[in-house]
């Protein structure tokens, strides 16, 4: 009986060892005469068309050739993660502004820190504000491949036709009310299931820091939303959601793009076709906007009641530590600071080009066959140096954790006081609360991480004292990068010599 058995097992290891061996030599990559690279990202005509700039950038310079291959199967945070752990992730992957820090402390981002000095892809290449989406704990993971922040898109024939005043370059919340109810009741007859809503979605964070709130500190060492004006902003979207209706919720949002014409254009053929009066979105929309003609648009700021800002990030390309290609997928980070590839950004609609010069070309400023476009260009241009300002990430608590999509701490708790489960006025006291034990949980068993906290708890306490004085706050103590805008802006702050 043992004999069979060992044979047995032979026989399954033979069988196994063939099986492997036949997967290996089936692989695509056999196939191509030069090294495979694979992206995680979405398969569009942009991306396709970045990769066939990037192998004729390569011949241009006379640089080792390697195929770049998309994989947009695996898009989702969750698998990336899983992959890259286990030791089988993709080469680049595309990492969007609130996971950089997850990923990069996971350990499965390649740092490229002195290769992108080497190879002049450093975050001095870049917008300043986009540091922090760069660069974890001193350290560079990628390379942006567009920056850009939201601005509302207004549909000036939706407005024509009802004779609704369009809002102005600048607005406040009472203005936003105003047209907002007048554009309601215009297209939603008394009696009828509401059919159109005057905006798409405003999310919480662009309203605070219109007064003067951010979700953390000046340092970032403690969660302020437990404060009277987050009260307001939530009190202002559940008064313009649930009584106004001047935006839906998720779920009526949910049913009208799916019983859209074409609900594949979901929210961007809906505001062609008048039932969204404006938008809030990147520039990034003209790719989805031109495919359904030429809109008669103008985009303005964020209705403000005060402190006039646009929340300005990126995405950026990041390598893989266990790629066996490294040079390549430096060679593709550093690809994102050319010509070619900052005027397909440029061209194609794709945000800001990821290098700031390009901003000021052309193919930006005045894409010949959009001339439609050339003041939108104008507005964006104008906006992200003036009043784009990046978002908050505190070193002791994960963005993702906070700002995750429907289940983030801060972005589930807007859903909750809509549904009526949670008050206005307890919903940021829950939220810093939360956020505050993230924190202590996360120090308890981190010593380095506990230090940097008490040094920075003494940074705040002096620069409370000096706020409680009267006085102006050097810059150089405060980390959070929406109070060194607003300190600028209030003329609190002394700058550096």
């Amino acid at each position: 009986m043992l004999v069979p058995m060992k044979r047995f097992f032979l026989l399954l290891f033979l069988g196994l060892a063939a099986a492997s061996a036949l997967l290996k030599w089936t692989e695509p990559d056999r196939g191509s005469p030069v090294p495979v690279i694979y992206w995680i990202t979405q398969d569009d005509p942009v991306k396709r068309e970045t990769i066939a700039r990037f192998g004729q950038w390569l011949r241009d310079n006379h640089l080792p050739l390697c195929e770049v291959r998309i994989d947009n199967v695996n898009q989702d945070p969750t698998k990336k993660l899983a992959q890259g752990l286990a030791g089988v992730g993709a080469d680049l992957m595309d990492i969007y502004s609130t996971q950089t820090e997850q990923f990069a402390l996971s350990g499965m981002l390649l740092d490229v820190t002195e290769d992108a000095q080497r190879m002049g892809f450093g975050p001095d290449k870049t917008y300043p504000a986009l540091y922090s989406d760069l660069v974890v704990n001193g350290r560079q993971y990628g390379f942006p491949r567009n920056a850009g922040g939201s601005l509302v898109w207004i549909n000036r024939d939706t407005f024509a036709q009802q004779g609704i005043e369009e809002p102005g370059y600048h607005w406040s919340w009472d203005d936003f009310e105003r047209i907002g109810q007048q554009f309601v009741d215009a297209t939603n007859p008394p009696g009828t299931r509401q059919r159109s809503y005057f905006i798409q979605a405003l999310p919480p964070m662009i309203l605070r820091r219109g007064l003067g709130l951010s979700i953390f500190n000046e340092t970032m060492t403690k969660c302020t939303l437990d404060d009277p004006r987050n009260t307001e902003v939530m009190r202002r979207l559940k008064r313009w959601t649930t009584e106004l209706h001047l935006i839906p919720t998720q779920a009526e949002r949910t049913a009208m793009s799916a019983e859209a014409a074409r609900a594949s254009d979901g929210d961007f053929y809906l505001f062609a076709t008048g039932r969204f009066a404006t938008m809030y979105l990147p520039r990034w929309a003209l790719i989805r906007l031109r495919p359904l003609g030429k809109l008669n648009m103008k985009v303005v700021t964020p209705p403000s009641s005060g402190f006039l800002n646009m929340e300005f990030g990126c995405g950026i390309i990041a390598g893989y530590t266990g790629s066996k290609h490294k040079e390549h997928v430096l060679r593709f980070q550093q690809f994102l600071t050319s010509e070619p590839f900052n005027l397909l950004v440029a061209e194609s609609g794709d945000s800001l080009p990821p290098v700031p010069k390009y901003v000021h070309t052309d193919a930006f400023m005045r894409p010949p066959e959009h001339p439609e476009e050339w003041e939108l260009a104008k507005v964006f241009t104008q906006a992200a140096p003036s009043i784009g300002i990046a978002i908050c990430r505190s070193p002791f608590v994960p963005s993702d954790v906070i700002t995750r999509s429907n289940t983030g701490i801060d972005s589930s708790m807007l859903e909750l006081v809509l549904a009526d489960r949670v008050t206005p006025e307890d919903a940021g006291r829950l939220v810093a609360q939360r956020i505050d034990q993230e924190i202590a949980l996360n120090i308890e068993h981190d010593a380095e991480l506990r230090a940097e906290y008490e040094r920075l708890t003494a940074v705040q306490a002096r620069i409370d004292a000096l706020r409680a004085a009267g006085r102006k706050v050097p810059a150089a103590l405060i980390t959070n990068p929406f109070h060194l805008a607003y300190y600028r802006a209030q003329g609190w702050l002394e700058e550096a010599p």
